[in-house]
């Protein structure tokens, strides 16, 4: 039998954020699973496995999700409630989709998928072309760039996530407003095939989808959305570009009230391999 402490996505009681389980099969820190708490029962996510405890515990129902988010986020999100004074039950409600014990119909198409452009090779400015190579040979952190409207930001952007993608890791670009989605995904779109995309405009079964592509993505991807696109669960992320990180839109002004700037520093300190990028902060 083995034990693991489970935090539930709704809140049980205050001061109590984990419960323990057990379950005759192996899992996985990160995993969703299906626990009762009283006469209902709840969802929750696997954070830490235990040694079997003094006192009787209940057994773990069933996993909704075979393959486990990636123990990065887990670990975000214990951050997220400690930093911000806000039950690990309301964090989790952010990271996941809602309706995640539904079985959603596989859309007739991609969520998003790329109509290539016939283009010429870029040609980029010697700032460009600077910018490009210092934050491409930099060693994991932050970088600040620089430039006013239509200086030629999203080339640098593009450029940079060819080169990530390159190397098996996946790249995320968080937008300010979902108005501003549309001409950014445009442009990326004329480089890169299937790009995940996911916003509050969309419905709770096309957002669901967008998180479960992520999940299940065997290959580097590159995600767009505003803040909250930060939690998709990709597995190997090797650039987080926060494009006009000056506008108070990253911050969530309802609980969890993050920033999502100070989220992702979070995250890379956690896995120690990601960089980001902001622009422009005048």
């Amino acid at each position: 039998m083995h034990y693991y402490e489970v935090a539930p996505n709704q809140i049980v009681r205050t001061g109590s954020s984990v419960f323990t389980y057990a379950s005759e099969a192996d899992l996985s820190v990160g995993q969703i699973v299906i626990v009762p708490i009283g006469k209902k029962t709840m969802t929750g996510v696997i954070c830490k496995k235990v040694s079997k405890p003094i006192y009787e515990t209940k057994n773990i129902l069933s996993v909704i999700e075979p393959t486990p988010i990636p123990r990065p986020l887990v670990q975000l999100a214990t951050w997220l409630s400690e930093y911000y004074v806000t039950p690990l039950a309301t964090v989790l409600q952010t990271l996941l989709p809602r309706g995640i014990q539904k079985k959603r119909r596989e859309p007739s198409q991609k969520i998003l998928t790329s109509s290539f452009r016939d283009r010429t090779k870029k040609v980029f400015t010697s700032e460009q072309a600077t910018a490009i190579e210092k934050i491409d040979s930099m060693s994991p952190g932050s970088a600040l760039l620089h430039g006013v409207t239509g200086s030629g930001k999203t080339y640098v952007y593009i450029e940079l996530a060819k080169r990530t993608l390159a190397r098996g890791k996946s790249v995320i670009l968080l937008v300010p407003e979902i108005a501003l989605t549309s001409q950014v995904v445009d442009e990326f779109s004329q480089h890169f095939d299937s790009i995940i995309l996911s916003h509050s405009k969309q419905t709770e079964a096309q957002r669901h989808l967008a998180w479960q592509e992520a999940l299940d993505s065997s290959s580097p991807r590159v995600v767009i959305g505003p803040r909250s696109a930060l939690f998709l669960p990709l597995k190997h992320i090797g650039l987080i570009v926060i494009d006009e990180a000056h506008e108070p839109s990253f911050k969530q002004e309802q609980s969890p009230r993050y920033s999502a700037l100070r989220a992702e520093a979070c995250l890379q300190s956690i896995i120690k391999q990601r960089s980001y990028l902001e622009a422009p902060l005048h």
